[in-house]
């Protein structure tokens, strides 16, 4: 069964200036994903920020992990919000609903 209205929530207090430095950062942490009243944690990378980390992370036998992570070719509001809304009408999300 495939939800809809699934939305990204930005973490509390979040302006155009922190979605700047979103971009900038290729990283959005602290937002989650909303269906109803439930939210449910999310991370949102770029392609070349995850990269990045998960190097990071694995060097020397390391390893990289996050939960709910969604990679966007370029991120912004926009698009994280577009992917959430993609991912939650092709019925990616409704694990989490359980």
């Amino acid at each position: 069964m495939t939800q809809a209205g699934w939305r990204l929530v930005a973490p509390d207090g979040f302006d155009n200036l922190d979605w700047s430095e979103v971009e900038d950062r290729g990283l959005l942490m602290g937002g989650h994903l909303g269906y109803g009243d439930r939210t449910f944690p999310v991370i949102v990378y770029d392609p070349d920020r995850i990269a990045q980390d998960a190097a990071g992370e694995t060097d020397n036998g390391g390893l990289f992990y996050e939960a709910n992570v969604i990679v966007v070719g370029e991120l912004s509001r926009a698009t994280a919000e577009a992917a959430v809304t993609r991912l939650g009408a092709a019925g990616f999300l409704d694990w989490l609903l359980g």
